[in-house]
């Protein structure tokens, strides 16, 4: 974010805005809603772009960008996003059961508010 801050200004732009996109899920199987994201996402390795991206973030694919865990742990994700930069979050539950997106939408909102 720095970086295109830096880039933004001396282009003489406003800084832009950052759109960060993530599978969220509050639950107590993150592992087994790690599978989703791991299955659904696998060409993004073809993809210099986004490889780079996950390279620079230091994960080995989509599945680790998840948030996945407790409210605590999901909240805490959410926040490090932002504290990073994102100034907008698109969130997508990583097929998970109904009473688990209920969970989920609690702290989205709450976060959003």
């Amino acid at each position: 974010m720095p970086t295109l801050t830096r880039a933004a200004a001396g282009a003489g732009r406003p800084a832009p805005r950052v759109v960060a996109f993530t599978q969220v899920c509050v639950t107590v199987e993150p592992e087994a809603r790690r599978a989703a994201p791991a299955g659904q996402f696998t060409m993004v390795d073809d993809i210099p772009g986004y490889r780079a991206v996950l390279d620079r973030g230091g994960v080995a694919g989509p599945a680790d960008t998840a948030l996945l865990g407790d409210e605590a742990a999901v909240e805490s994700g959410l926040r490090a996003l932002a504290d990073a930069g994102a100034t907008e979050l698109i969130t997508s539950p990583p097929g998970t059961p109904p009473e688990e997106q209920a969970r989920t939408r609690e702290p989205l909102a709450e976060l959003s508010g």
